[in-house]
């Protein structure tokens, strides 16, 4: 049976630009309600006059800080009456060897990357399986299942992401929630000009990049589905495979993209 999303509550965080922005456009032009929420709340605002007021509602939230989660959430309840899918978007990175990457930016992909979506989940399951039906979709990476070096614990958080979302499905299998793990490649955002703040010699890391609003018509379209995990692209499906196939060809083959992608100083 597919998943209605017309009239549906979709939280998303990060949802000022890139990915998240994207995704608060196609699920409402799709009927549902959005709640957006980021730290840059002018952005938001600019996105709720995009969409119109009466579908969307704008809260400005730091989603690591756990008052701001618990207040962001009762906005949004206060507003809608509930949250029907949460989409965790918001995410961070540094391009950096694991050994020049500074400590307090390995806190913080930790506490952006993977406990703030922990902590969104057990914070909206509760009505979500009192209801018998709901959504999370978390926004991995095809690195969350290939690490590349030069963004190793960014690797390592979203592969702990993906491996929360297959868990997390177990435990809720029978209880009507869906749990949907969306994994993109590269794609047309500022996400590498941010991460490249420690490594400045960081490039692109691939030449084909996807648009914010292709992956989003992905993410809509799983959760109509309620699909399991999607892997958005070739590549990233053929470095899956390879994986599945010869740990050290995906290896080498990261290592060269690496290499060729983000050259050294």
């Amino acid at each position: 049976m597919k998943y209605n999303v017309t009239d549906a509550v979709v939280f998303i965080t990060g949802a000022s630009r890139g990915i998240g922005r994207a995704c608060a456009v196609a699920f409402a032009r799709a009927g549902a309600r959005v709640v957006v929420t980021a730290r840059s709340f002018d952005e938001l605002q600019s996105l709720a006059k995009q969409l119109g007021g009466s579908c969307v509602l704008p809260i400005q939230l730091d989603v690591t800080d756990a008052a701001q989660r618990e207040l962001a959430l009762r906005q949004a309840r206060q507003r809608f009456g509930r949250v029907d899918v949460l989409v965790n978007n918001a995410g961070w990175a540094t391009f950096a060897t694991v050994e020049k990457t500074p400590p307090e930016h390995i806190e913080r992909m930790l506490s952006l990357n993977l406990a703030a979506p922990i902590a969104m989940a057990q914070a909206v399951l509760p009505e979500m399986i009192a209801r018998g039906s709901g959504q999370i979709i978390n926004i991995s990476s095809v690195v969350g299942a290939q690490a590349i070096p030069r963004m190793t614990v960014y690797s390592a958080t979203k592969a702990a992401l993906t491996s929360f979302s297959t868990g997390l499905r177990m435990e809720l299998r029978g209880t009507g929630v869906d749990v949907i793990n969306i994994a993109p490649s590269s794609t047309r955002t500022d996400f590498f000009e941010v991460a490249a703040s420690v490594d400045v010699e960081a490039t692109r890391i691939a030449k084909t990049q996807y648009s914010p609003q292709r992956v989003a018509r992905a993410v809509v379209g799983a959760s109509r589905r309620r699909k399991r995990e999607v892997t958005l692209s070739l590549e990233g499906n053929a470095i899956s495979l390879m994986r599945r196939c010869s740990h050290r060809l995906a290896d080498m083959t990261m290592y060269w993209i690496a290499r060729f992608g983000m050259p050294s100083k």
